[in-house]
């Protein structure tokens, strides 16, 4: 497990009066929460929109979920002027309304929109905090070590990161992803009640409906380019156990994901171990022997030095892959048969543009 913890900011150098909590001052322009606030989100959200009422300053809270997941809310007068979350079906609200309630101009509109779509958690935690000018991963245990606290507003975290940027997912960039195939929908390895079970890039695509006990879920076999339809009982021959399967990697998941490599992997990346960007693991190689990490909607490539080569939005989760063609989906696959318009499955082609 990572790091999870709340934290709340006042913007300003008045706390508000008689209000029961302890404040301190550890960045220029910021008062911070001192008190405890591992009761858990519920219990910190209510206290920063509390915190809120009591001054007319901007209230920041922001949460941090094992090193993965962030939010952040904006507070106004106990009302939410704003909000941010990595969950992709939770609606974001009034993200250019934020760089004016920090002192910013308008110009900063593309600065916090670059930010806030760095899938990397870590990166994006250190570019919120120059960017706010405080430190968002805050603890009471280190109200001692003020100097650990102090941030300061600037950019060069940010600047970096877009340079990076350009070179990993720019038109420069070796790889690209090419979308072919989409369509609304989900998929399922079998019926529910079934054996925990499945076959090899076979799955039943669409909706359940308890009038016809499943017939609408059409079994199909991914071969890459896109989908052929299957026989029934051809989809229920040939399976083999989900718990099952040859892992290549060895995983550990705290602090940070480490990754060891194992017999099977190819000859550049066998019994080497390499520490991944927060909120990434290993999903397979490619037929030309390069690592794809994935995280929330961001692929990344990396080559046998252990070095990412390539950084590459894509739609929903990895499901399958068949030589350069990825399979994946948006919605609640593999978790329910309810209809949901949100729901996406799509097909991207992996092109290595410079043959390496």
């Amino acid at each position: 497990m990572g790091t999870t913890l709340s934290s709340v900011h006042i913007y300003g150098d008045c706390a508000p009066e008689e209000s029961g909590f302890s404040f301190r001052s550890f960045s220029p322009g910021w008062l911070t929460l001192t008190d405890d606030l591992s009761e858990g989100i519920e219990y910190s959200f209510r206290v920063a929109k509390l915190i809120s009422k009591g001054v007319t300053a901007p209230v920041l809270y922001f949460f941090e979920f094992d090193s993965e997941k962030i939010e952040f809310y904006v507070f106004l007068n106990g009302k939410m002027a704003a909000r941010y979350s990595d969950d992709e079906f939770c609606a974001n609200k009034r993200l250019y309304d934020i760089p004016p309630l920090f002192g910013y101009a308008e110009g900063n509109r593309r600065r916090i929109s670059s930010i806030l779509a760095c899938s990397d958690t870590d990166m994006k935690i250190r570019m919120l905090e120059e960017f706010f000018g405080v430190c968002l991963e805050f603890v009471p245990e280190l109200s001692d070590e003020a100097e650990m606290l102090y941030r300061e507003r600037g950019d060069c975290a940010y600047l970096r990161y877009r340079e990076e940027e350009k070179k990993l997912s720019g038109k420069a960039a070796p790889f690209e992803l090419k979308k072919i195939f989409e369509c609304t929908g989900k998929l399922f390895y079998n019926h529910f009640g079934e054996h925990d079970t499945k076959k090899p890039h076979a799955f039943l695509a669409g909706y359940f409906k308890e009038t016809d006990k499943g017939a609408s879920l059409a079994p199909v076999e991914f071969v890459g380019k896109g989908f052929k339809s299957m026989d029934i009982e051809e989809f229920k021959t040939g399976r083999v156990s989900r718990s099952s399967g040859y892992s290549l990697f060895d995983i550990e998941f705290y602090p940070r994901t480490k990754v060891t490599f194992k017999e099977g992997c190819p000859r550049g990346f066998l019994n080497k171990t390499v520490v991944l960007p927060g909120g990434y693991y290993p999903y397979d190689f490619t037929d030309d022997g390069m690592l794809i990490i994935e995280c929330n909607r961001k692929i990344c490539i990396m080559d046998e030095t252990l070095k990412i080569v390539a950084k590459l939005s894509i739609k929903g989760d990895i499901d399958d892959r068949i030589g350069n063609y990825l399979l994946t989906t948006v919605g609640d696959s593999f978790c329910g048969y309810c209809y949901d318009p949100r729901a996406k499955i799509y097909i991207y082609e992996l092109i290595n543009k410079a043959g390496c």
